[in-house]
């Protein structure tokens, strides 16, 4: 990350991860027993630590003075489009809580609007949800509303931020989506001598059978499921 978010100039601070495998048994015994309605299957030690590792970023945005901050996991591949995006909060709308800047499979999505800060893309509200937390925008108060949900509630990050039909909380924040997305985790990312491409094919999809921008109709439709691709 220092060397992806070194070539754009980009100031960050580093905070160190919980390892959920290095924490004692006690301390995983009393994390899941507070929130075993959040994940009834039980929580994986990795699972755990991730949780607490975005948590430690959650209050640190809570307390400052900043009313956004970016939060980015330790695995991603980033577009030179993040600089600008980082640059200014005046693309983000007003009544946002989370705007999540990584490629994923699919999801349901609003009507976009453009970005003006960058060429391209565009900003879309996000009705369903995904998985992924690597790469998302946050605001103050959101933050704080996160560090103060009842851990019962609690769950795994991706879930607990961004799938609403498992999440009171996702359900309760607003969530937009940067498309294309300027982030993709390492893991789902595929390029060859070092160039990355999209995790989706050339041409993304809307519902079953229909192309994006190949279909008149698409405008007709505010709400399609589609996928969310990754361009530099």
């Amino acid at each position: 990350m220092r060397a992806e978010l070194g070539r754009q100039g980009i100031d960050f601070e580093r905070i160190a991860a919980v390892d959920g495998a290095a924490l004692k048994q006690t301390e995983l015994d009393a994390f899941c027993q507070a929130r075993a309605a959040g994940k009834p299957r039980g929580w994986l030690p990795g699972e755990v630590g991730c949780f607490l590792s975005h948590f430690q970023a959650w209050r640190r945005i809570a307390a400052a003075e900043d009313e956004w901050a970016a939060v980015l996991e330790d695995d991603l591949r980033v577009s030179p489009d993040l600089a600008a995006l980082l640059a200014s909060t005046d693309w983000i709308p007003a009544d946002a809580d989370v705007v999540r800047l990584e490629a994923n499979r699919s999801m349901r999505l609003s009507k976009p609007r453009a970005i003006r800060v960058t060429s391209g893309r565009r900003l879309y509200r996000a009705i369903s949800g995904t998985t992924g937390a690597g790469a998302y925008i946050l605001s103050r108060g959101a933050a704080r509303r996160l560090i103060t949900t009842e851990p019962a509630l609690q769950t795994k990050v991706d879930v607990f931020l961004f799938k609403p039909k498992m999440s009171r909380t996702a359900r309760e924040l607003r969530r937009y989506q940067v498309v294309p997305a300027v982030c993709v985790q390492e893991g789902l990312a595929e390029g060859r001598e070092g160039r990355m491409k999209s995790i989706i094919r050339k041409r993304a999809t809307f519902g079953r059978g229909y192309r994006r921008r190949s279909h008149p109709l698409l405008r007709l439709w505010p709400i399609r499921r589609h996928a969310v691709p990754f361009r530099f």
